[in-house]
Formats: structure tokens, sequence, C-alpha cells
């Protein structure tokens, strides 16, 4: 199971709860309140439109990730609920003159600034350097990893996934059209399959193989 930041230690630490229905923007940049959000519950995309109206989700952003509106400013993000969201919102230290904190809170928020960075370094390789069907199959195998075990779906080896074809397309650089046509010849290859919601590894192990996947990027432990 990925390491996660711990939500109860989070909670501990105060910061105001808030929900996100499904479908409305939790921040974008041109948000002017330095803040912090830690997701409780609940997924969402970073993502960016281009010029043309394409989008490109930079990343899907799950329970025990950090949002910081500063950084989704630098880097001209909008962030939107995919379902219902609920976070936990800290001032943004970095921002302010002064906070009190306790170092824990430093420690966790570095943390989750590294590991997105780490996140991110490996979905650029991934769009870069991998095949159609081999980053489809990567970013399926990261989010069940981000997701952990404990999370997967109760009767397979795999995990209920809210995604639309549209939003694993967008996060890979292929169409909706195309990113059809690789989920049928993965499941028709006996990887993976991905219905009703569900994606279900049929040979996690060949899978994982077949694109090279490292989840030691997960392992670091975060308290």
């Amino acid at each position: 199971m990925a390491a996660q930041i711990s939500i109860d230690h989070i909670q501990s630490l105060g910061g105001v709860p808030r929900t996100f229905a499904a479908g409305n923007i939790i921040c974008d940049y041109e948000s002017d309140a330095p803040r912090l959000l830690f997701i409780q519950e609940g997924w969402a995309a970073s993502s960016k439109m281009m010029p043309n109206g394409t989008r490109i989700v930079t990343e899907f952003v799950l329970r025990g990730d950090m949002v910081s509106t500063p950084l989704t400013v630098l880097s001209r993000e909008t962030v939107q609920a995919i379902t219902n969201v609920s976070v936990i919102v800290f001032p943004d230290f970095t921002s302010l003159p002064k906070i009190e904190a306790p170092a824990s809170f430093y420690r966790v928020v570095l943390t989750e600034l590294m590991r997105r960075q780490a996140r991110m370094s490996e979905g650029l390789a991934n769009i870069g350097r991998r095949d159609a069907m081999e980053r489809t199959g990567y970013l399926l195998l990261e989010l069940a990893t981000r997701i952990g075990a404990s999370r997967q779906h109760r009767n397979s080896d795999g995990f209920d996934c809210p995604l639309t074809q549209a939003d694993i397309g967008d996060a890979v650089g292929l169409s909706t059209v195309h990113i059809n046509r690789v989920l049928r010849d993965l499941r028709e290859a006996g990887l993976l399959s991905f219905r009703n919601g569900v994606v279900a590894f049929l040979d996690r192990q060949r899978l994982m193989e077949l694109v090279d996947f490292d989840e030691s990027y997960f392992d670091k432990h975060v308290m």
C-alpha cells in the first residue's frame, strides 16, 4: 500500500473542513486566497486548458493529497471535483508573514510537495516514453497503488474508479476514441478491464512487467 499522509494527524492540527459537490471548482489559477487543502475523501482532477480548448489532466488528486492554491496559480491549473470531495483547509504559511504551526505540519507540507513532484516526474516520463497501451496501464496501476489495498474493489484485484474515458484520455494525451480502443486492447490482451466504474486487473504482474511499473517512489513513509 502506498504511503499517505495521515488524515487523522492532519485533523488534529486544526484547519477548517469544507465540502465540494461533484463538478464544482475547488480552486483555479485566479484564486486570491493562499490556502493549503488536504483531501479527506473523494477524487478531483488538476488540469490545464490549452488555447485550442484541449484539456490536459496533470494529475488526479486523491485522499491524503494536498492542493496548494499558490502553486495552482503559478502553474495556471484548475482543480475540479470529480466526485463529492471533502477537504481540510489551512492558511498557506509560505504566503503569510507569520503563522504558528507545529513542526510536524511543516514536515507534512514539504513531504507532500516532494511526493507531488515525484508523481509529476513519473507522469511526464510516462507520456513521453511509453506507447498508448503502456501509458494507460501505467496510470491505472499508479492510481491503484495510491488508493491502497484497503480501498480496492471488494470483488476483484482492482478498484472503484469514478473516472470517465475522457478523464483518462486527458491524463495520458489520447482522444476519447483512442482511449476506448486502448482499453479494449488491454481487456482483449488479458491485462485489465474497465467497466461500470470498476478497474479490474486481469493479470497485474504481467501488466507491471509490460509497462515497467516501479512503485518505489511511493514507499517513503509519511506520518
